[in-house]
């Protein structure tokens, strides 16, 4: 009997949905570390109580006088809206034809695009991961009618590359302006240079990108209430660099200034040349306002800096305990974990207590086969789809014991990523 769409889509699920929602979050650093929860979902929302003031009523008085005031606890919601996250493949219905009378020569033609998609899927959501939540890739400092010049840090990790299709947004216009008032923002990645930070398009914009011209990957909106997205800025995930941001930054709906100035993470601002006092100022912010660090993030060049700092005379172990999955080793420091990832933000390091960080996620990475079928043709089409989906964010349920430091150079220099 020859293969159908139904043996090969239940074939295909059974063979390959475990392996690919394992490694996608056993890959991706911080998601592999922080706590995945499902029980606060209402809805297409996360919503997280806090409890953060604590009553005045209390006190010591003396005989015979007026007992302290009632108080009472205070308490604030934060909000986290649901992003949806997708990885999409597609085979034409000539290549299934040549294979269509054995399923494991199918599976093994189509294996290469979702090991590609993987690993495609796996770079994307560490990007966002670390991001800010805003979806911008990159910032130009300069450009032309076909070259922009983001920087090194977003080629050099490989999130902007040849063939990606991108989004140019011209945002000194207006919030969500498309570039030079184009009908549409989307161009083509034709070519990148990481010596010089250069983006260069297939287009030709109508006219030349500017300084403050930001890059998303196209089809990211920002958010806007029509959309529901009331807590989001963008269509992407809450990243690292708005839970625990340069500045005060509103998550969750909750701006921390003035009255919830609680809700704000530690910063050591401009650090430049590493030093163990640093480190340890930051650890000390942490644990001042109740925090227990649990392990450090940054990237390689800052952890070189970091090992320039170590005394040659003593002997650091690297016990099997301090090993992570997808191969990553690191040593400790104030017996926490310093962990270099290649996606981390340059310049930066991140004293964390994951404790309080956690990952809103209604199930894994799946395949969408509400249908029964893992595999279906596209309407109108000769080939046929593959869709995997998630539909997560990120978020803390505290901010005030997570810590930044920022500014810091390597070698002298502005970090470079090794």
């Amino acid at each position: 009997m020859s293969a159908n769409l139904g043996t090969l889509s239940n074939i295909l699920k059974e063979y390959y949905l475990g392996p690919v929602a394992e490694q996608l979050n056993n890959e991706v650093l911080l998601l592999s570390r922080l706590e995945s929860r499902s029980e606060d979902l209402v809805g297409k929302r996360a919503y997280v109580p806090l409890h953060h003031g604590r009553s005045t009523g209390i006190g010591a008085v003396g005989e015979g006088d007026p007992l302290p005031a009632a108080g009472r606890q205070s308490y604030e919601k934060a909000v986290y809206d649901l992003k949806y996250l997708y990885g999409r493949v597609e085979v034409t219905g000539p290549s299934m034809a040549k294979t269509k009378n054995e399923a494991g020569a199918f599976l093994q033609a189509l294996k290469s695009e979702l090991d590609g998609i993987r690993n495609d899927l796996k770079k994307d959501l560490a990007r966002q991961v670390y991001g800010n939540g805003t979806g911008t890739i990159g910032t130009a400092a300069s450009g032309t009618t076909t070259t922009l010049v983001v920087g090194a840090e977003p080629i050099r990790k490989g999130q902007i590359y040849p063939g990606m299709r991108i989004e140019v947004y011209d945002t000194s216009a207006s919030a969500d302006a498309t570039h030079a008032g184009a009908t549409s923002p989307v161009f083509t990645v034709a070519s990148v240079d990481v010596s010089t930070g250069t983006v260069t398009t297939t287009e030709t914009a109508s006219a030349a990108f500017a300084s403050g011209d930001t890059i998303r990957r196209a089809g990211v909106d920002t958010a806007t209430p029509a959309e529901g997205n009331t807590y989001s800025l963008s269509d992407e995930v809450d990243g690292l660099q708005r839970i625990v941001a340069d500045s005060a930054t509103a998550l969750g709906g909750i701006t921390p200034t003035g009255a919830n100035v609680w809700w704000d993470n530690q910063r050591v601002p401009s650090v430049g040349a590493l030093a163990l006092d640093d480190i340890q100022q930051g650890l000390n912010l942490a644990r001042i306002a109740g925090g227990m660090p649990t392990a450090i993030i940054t990237t390689l060049g800052v952890q070189r800096e970091f090992y320039n700092l170590l005394d040659q005379e003593v002997q650091y172990i690297n016990p099997e305990s301090l090993n992570f999955a997808a191969g990553f080793k690191t040593l400790s420091y104030n017996g926490m974990p310093l962990v270099a990832d290649i996606d981390a933000p340059y310049g930066k390091m991140y004293i964390l207590d994951e404790s309080t960080m956690k990952v809103f996620s209604d199930q894994d990475w799946h395949f969408l086969d509400a249908d029964g079928m893992t595999l279906r043709q596209v309407t109108g089409y000769d080939k046929f789809e593959a869709i995997m989906a998630r539909y997560m964010n990120l978020g803390a349920t505290r901010r005030n014991n997570q810590v930044v430091l920022t500014g810091i150079t390597v070698s002298g220099n502005a970090d470079a990523g090794f």
